[in-house]
């Protein structure tokens, strides 16, 4: 980016907003200059200047799900929402609230537990933020009793790839006629505009939360068991972790929310069926953690949708093939983590892919890689079979941002 081009941006966003900085890799790209509006009006007018030079922009919120996605394509500089911040209104009676899209879920749930209501969005990330969550469609464990993160969203305010402000939805339940632009947004990895704010509905604290571990020595069992706990009525959160080949016997946690006595009724219950003991309150975060770190330092993590009577025969194709996977059976996902060796990666990775994708296959579902180096993502398709849907994504692209100025490459298809 020319010197010019970087007094531009200074006078759009002032010396703060303009940070260069030494060469960073991120998502198979090096940037050397992060851009960070200060607000909605701001970010409009640094995506319009973009469009109006020729440049590209990643958008990066608290960082967590930067290397999702497929390989980019020519993107010239970070766009940063991290001084996006704040809740700009709530409102406890209703349980609802207007959040910025750089507002880490970890201050939004401070705010809303202090009067008595829960954020419904749980993915893992220290700093995950509010926008990525949602452009990422992002789950965590309790998406169990919350629901997948477009349920949360009441409405939005986003910005388009020309400098448009835009904004669907609203501060109420009924607030849609037509077509939910929020839900399009949602999950679209901010290939078609990027969320400068969200409308968000809350759910109540629980009276009583109790958390449970136990021991399962068959895979197929354990997954039986974890399903029989999801449909608990007090069930919130339910997982079984199941190990590589040979590093130890699947563990099925539980997490059991709501009023007092359904809670403890449902926790007989499990100890009575399973034998489980009462874990710590920490037991959600360590699921979530297990979630992220799946593979380890290095590797492949798919979360791969099946149906319900097809997750052990899912499992056990993974696990043949030496993955270790965390399974939420009431949601139909497992997420399956692939060591890559350090020589030949290659055929490694490659085997790893065709073992995913065949085995959701065979499961009827689908298969989306969220981890994989950037030399891995080269030439593959990190969202799986979208061939049926290329030609929609593409209308999509090129209706809302025919510049490619936001995150180019990255969505499904290579948009």
């Amino acid at each position: 980016m020319t010197s010019s081009e970087l007094a531009r941006y200074r006078d759009l966003l002032g010396d703060d907003g303009v940070e260069e900085h030494a060469a960073l890799a991120l998502a198979g790209a090096e940037f050397g200059v992060t851009l960070r509006p200060g607000d909605g009006a701001a970010l409009a007018a640094v995506l319009a200047q973009l469009g109006a030079s020729g440049r590209a922009a990643l958008v990066r919120g608290g960082g967590s799900r930067v290397e999702s996605g497929n390989a980019l394509r020519g993107a010239d500089v970070l766009l940063a929402t991290d001084r996006l911040t704040g809740v700009l209104e709530f409102e406890a009676a209703e349980g609802v609230c207007l959040v910025a899209a750089g507002t880490t879920l970890d201050e939004l749930r401070a705010i809303a537990n202090a009067a008595g209501w829960e954020v419904p969005l749980d993915p893992p990330g220290a700093r995950t933020t509010v926008g990525g969550t949602l452009a990422a469609a992002a789950i965590g464990p309790r998406a169990l009793c919350h629901g997948l993160p477009r349920r949360a969203v009441l409405g939005l305010e986003v910005a388009l790839a020309s400098g448009e402000r835009t904004r669907c939805g609203g501060r109420v339940v009924k607030n849609v006629t037509g077509f939910d632009m929020g839900k399009l947004y949602t999950g679209s990895f901010g290939a078609l505009g990027v969320i400068e704010s969200a409308w968000l509905r809350l759910h109540p604290l629980p009276q009583r939360r109790r958390c449970f571990e136990a021991r399962v020595s068959d895979p197929e069992v354990a997954l039986g068991s974890g399903l029989a706990a999801s449909r608990r009525d007090a069930a919130s959160v339910v997982a079984v972790r199941l190990p590589a080949p040979n590093a130890g016997a699947p563990t099925l946690c539980v997490e059991f929310a709501g009023d007092a006595r359904g809670v403890d009724r449902d926790a007989d219950w499990l100890c009575s069926e399973w034998r489980a003991e009462e874990a710590g309150v920490d037991l959600v975060d360590r699921v979530r953690e297990l979630q992220t770190e799946l593979p380890g330092e290095a590797g492949l993590r798919f979360r791969i949708a099946a149906l319900p009577s097809r997750v052990p025969a899912l499992h056990a194709r993974l696990h043949a093939a030496g993955a270790e996977t965390l399974a939420y059976p009431g949601l139909n996902v497992v997420y399956a983590g692939f060591r890559l060796p350090q020589r030949e990666a290659e055929d490694a990775a490659s085997a790893a892919f065709e073992c995913a994708e065949s085995a959701a296959a065979a499961a009827g579902g689908h298969a989306i890689c969220e981890r994989a180096p950037g030399w891995a993502k080269a030439g593959r398709e990190m969202f799986g079979d979208v061939s049926a849907q290329a030609h929609l994504f593409a209308k999509l692209k090129q209706g809302f941002d025919p510049q490619g100025v936001l995150n180019p490459g990255l969505f499904a298809g290579g948009l």
